[in-house]
């Protein structure tokens, strides 16, 4: 017998007859999630059934519950516990599937007001509630966080110093490795990638036993080289770029290697700070200002657009400055491009990007720039807005970006052309599982039709794979729905949906935690 029969049967038993027994167990179970609400206040509860004032629902949780169970009263909790304490940790999904799998819970039941009712028979089950930055759940993030966790309380002190290891870790690096700490960090290695990969402020990338990461809320070598140089020049190419970071990095000493160029170029075509145009990469973050010697290197390049290192030398030295200063600046610097090609002795070198223009203003950003500045914006809002508050500004921008002055759009699934109201603003994968970069793109949505494609979409029983419409997962007893997805099957997407990283379209075999951005 599951957690919600024996409570009824508990209630049925301990409730005395009369008119409002069948409301008392109704509200006692509303209460403790099972049913519609995850975690339930006494106000929400008096209000849910018009029953006076939280202190009046006080009152009848314990006048009908809590003063007459005992720890023994309902025995799958018991059970419950058991399961819950067969590990260090869970996240909250892979519980509540255990513990439905065990017929311990509904597939309705929500597991924090089960942990709620665990704790008023005064039972100890050692486990808490946390976000992936390991937060103390709130009724807000329980609700809207695609990831909760559940720690055990003599574990989590433990995982609280490995995670801030990891994440002070990219700060020299750039971009860190966390098999550097894969000895460090011992059993909890998956945990604490995990909780990385669930941050919505984090960048993973995953090739082979490499786990390359970076948090972008943090002070960090390759964010602060983006300061420095776009506070000079308008756009960069990203591979040329990543090139001259790497090439930077080399020029600090640090006891971990630093990321391969190739990891350092997929960063900045994905990250929250940059913007991917047609002439190159942009930054719309804080820009810092030069040091001597950094303006001195760019007056010099004025005139020649690429120079020799003696070339560079004699220039730097004529301004007073001793070789060491001049090395690090000619050869490890964020600024400069380092051609090597031609051997160590025949060094070319050249501005990493262009110039910024005297008029540097929207007026030469595209559509795309555009939004994409208006949705970034919103990292900066303040606390005093609510995620909801945020949430429906962002969708707003989203809905602006696909379809405003348009009276008529095209369906990315079908195809046909619809009215707008006929349309919804679709996230190409779900927005809780969208970290704050993808979010926060425009190319994260495109048009679907309420006709079928939304339902069908949204419930992967299509999907899009590279170019085209892919069957996605079984549909059973469904005649009608088999014939629309069989004439969808096959069908080519238009490009101007396929935009963004491919990784934004999800499918029935991919791995649902978040590799890439």
């Amino acid at each position: 017998m599951g957690i919600e029969s024996e409570l009824i049967e508990f209630l049925e038993r301990s409730i005395k007859d009369g008119a409002n027994k069948a409301r008392d167990i109704e509200i006692v179970k509303f209460y403790y999630g099972l049913n519609e609400s995850p975690w339930p206040t006494l106000e929400e509860t008096a209000s849910r059934f018009g029953v006076g004032t939280r202190e009046r629902i006080r009152q009848l949780l314990n006048s009908k519950f809590r003063n007459n169970v005992s720890k023994n009263s309902i025995p799958s909790l018991n059970d419950f516990i058991q399961i819950l304490q067969s590990r260090e940790y869970w996240l909250l999904s892979g519980l509540e599937e255990e513990a439905y799998n065990a017929g311990l819970v509904g597939k309705e039941s929500h597991l924090k007001g089960i942990f709620n009712l665990i704790e008023d028979v005064n039972l100890d089950c050692g486990f808490e509630f946390y976000t992936p930055e390991l937060n103390r759940a709130t009724r807000n993030s329980i609700v809207t966080s695609k990831n909760i966790f559940l720690i055990r309380n003599s574990s989590i002190k433990n995982i609280e110093k490995l995670v801030k290891k990891a994440k002070d870790l990219p700060g020299r690096c750039g971009i860190a490795n966390l098999n550097y700490l894969k000895e460090e960090i011992g059993q909890y290695y998956s945990f604490v990638s995990l909780l990385i990969a669930s941050s919505p402020t984090s960048w993973v990338r995953v090739i082979g036993d490499d786990y390359w990461y970076i948090f972008e809320n943090r002070d960090n070598t390759i964010i602060n080289y983006s300061e420095k140089v776009f506070g000079v020049f308008e756009n960069c190419a990203p591979s040329r770029l990543a090139e001259t970071y790497r090439n930077a990095l080399d020029g600090r000493s640090y006891k971990y290697p630093y990321p391969p160029a190739e990891v350092i170029d997929d960063y900045l075509r994905s990250s929250i700070y940059m913007v991917n145009t047609h002439s190159g990469l942009k930054f719309i973050g804080e820009t810092t200002k030069l040091n001597e010697i950094e303006k001195d290197l760019i007056s010099f390049f004025d005139s020649p657009g690429i120079a020799s290192f003696p070339m560079l030398y004699k220039y730097l030295s004529q301004k007073g400055y001793g070789r060491p200063h001049i090395l690090k600046t000619t050869n490890f610097s964020p600024l400069v491009y380092v051609d090597k090609t031609k051997g160590r002795r025949h060094y070319m070198y050249s501005l990493v990007g262009h110039r910024n223009s005297a008029q540097n203003n929207t007026l030469g950003m595209d559509k795309y720039e555009i939004y994409l500045r208006r949705l970034r914006a919103l990292l900066d809002v303040g606390t005093d807005e609510t995620r909801e508050q945020k949430a429906r500004k962002e969708q707003h921008i989203l809905q602006e970006w696909l379809f405003k002055d348009k009276t008529h759009e095209t369906c990315a699934i079908c195809g046909q052309e619809f009215s707008v109201k006929t349309l919804v603003t679709a996230h190409k994968k779900p927005r809780s599982d969208c970290n704050d970069a993808e979010r926060l793109d425009p190319y994260i949505v495109m048009p679907v039709c309420l006709m079928g494609c939304d339902y069908l979409y949204e419930n992967m029983y299509i999907y899009i794979d590279g170019t085209e419409i892919k069957r996605g997962l079984t549909l059973s007893n469904a005649r009608t729905e088999l014939r629309v997805i069989d004439d969808l099957v096959g069908r080519k997407v238009e490009p101007k949906w396929l935009l963004g990283n491919q990784s934004y379209f999800r499918s029935p075999n991919k791995d649902l935690q978040r590799i890439s951005r």
